[in-house]
């Protein structure tokens, strides 16, 4: 064979591979445009974007669950009512640009550094507002605590002062009721006059002419020195108080506040030592029967016997 022969053999093969070479990078280049999703480019742009997605979709939830939580904090306090709704209109300004940029078909490499800048904005607003309201609600939970204290301690001074009154009412009336004489040896008797002067004690209502009620007061340093008031009350047995206004009969009242009539008063001068009192009474003794003679003292009853006459 000859070299002219041999040369004509190899030439179409060498062609051969050269076209297939060709043929298969025409195909390649134009299976990568064709199918644009399989660049790296275009990896790189989708993950930028999907990424940038995912950001924007985790920062408006929180935002949202924020808003929820704050929302139920209104009108309980009128300085954090005014930050929430200051929080609320910057935030919401934010989040209206960011919104906006978002829905763009195509965004551009600016678009998304746009977006990023306003997510890092809002989430740092967000975050010191957060900060400054929980300092809020801290603060008002310890105003609320001093309060409690303070209506706490209120309360108890309030009760020792109505316990340290309640003590004072008492010790007031106990020495009220210190101030009080004694009736002892308390005796009463009808009472015969004679002429000289003498009395002589009987028990016939034809024959007495007027009623003696005897006692001995007792020593009382208690009580101030000076004019003593006391109240005779006679009862007759019909249950009636022995009554004669032109005779000094009137009415005093007694501890409770109610009134009470009595037979007659005695006035005397009282030097805490110990003094026989006699009371006389000579008006409408006129039934048999069973008498009752009580002293009064104050409103207080200090003194009672009972005796009959027939």
């Amino acid at each position: 064979m000859t070299e002219n022969q041999s040369s004509n053999k190899t030439l179409p093969i060498v062609l051969g591979i050269l076209c297939l070479i060709l043929a298969g990078t025409t195909a390649y280049f134009a299976n990568k445009a064709m199918n644009p999703q399989k660049s790296v480019e275009y990896v790189q742009l989708k993950d930028e974007k999907d990424k940038t997605e995912t950001v924007y979709q985790t920062t408006l939830n929180n935002l949202n669950s924020t808003s929820e939580q704050l929302e139920t904090m209104k009108g309980k306090n009128v300085e954090l009512d005014a930050l929430i709704k200051e929080r609320e209109e910057k935030i919401g300004a934010l989040t209206s640009q960011l919104t906006t940029i978002n829905k763009k078909a195509n965004k551009t490499d600016a678009d998304r550094a746009k977006m990023q800048t306003i997510i890092d904005e809002l989430q740092k607003q967000n975050a010191d507002y957060i900060a400054q309201i929980n300092t809020l609600i801290e603060e008002k939970k310890i105003l609320v605590e001093k309060n409690i204290k303070l209506e706490t301690d209120l309360t108890s001074e309030k009760e020792t002062t109505k316990k340290l009154s309640t003590e004072k009412e008492y010790l007031s009336g106990k020495f009220e009721l210190g101030k009080l004489l004694q009736t002892n040896n308390i005796i009463a008797t009808g009472i015969k006059s004679k002429g000289s002067g003498k009395e002589i004690e009987t028990n016939k209502i034809n024959r007495l002419d007027k009623i003696k009620v005897c006692f001995e007061t007792g020593a009382n340093k208690v009580i101030d020195a000076g004019d003593v008031t006391l109240y005779m009350r006679l009862i007759g047995p019909n249950g009636t108080t022995i009554t004669q206004e032109s005779m000094g009969s009137g009415v005093t009242k007694l501890e409770d506040g109610t009134d009470v009539q009595y037979t007659k008063s005695v006035d005397f001068d009282y030097q805490n030592t110990s003094k026989k009192i006699c009371v006389y009474w000579s008006q409408n003794l006129y039934t048999e029967g069973k008498y009752t003679a009580e002293v009064y003292q104050s409103g207080h009853l200090i003194g009672k016997t009972n005796f009959v006459l027939n």
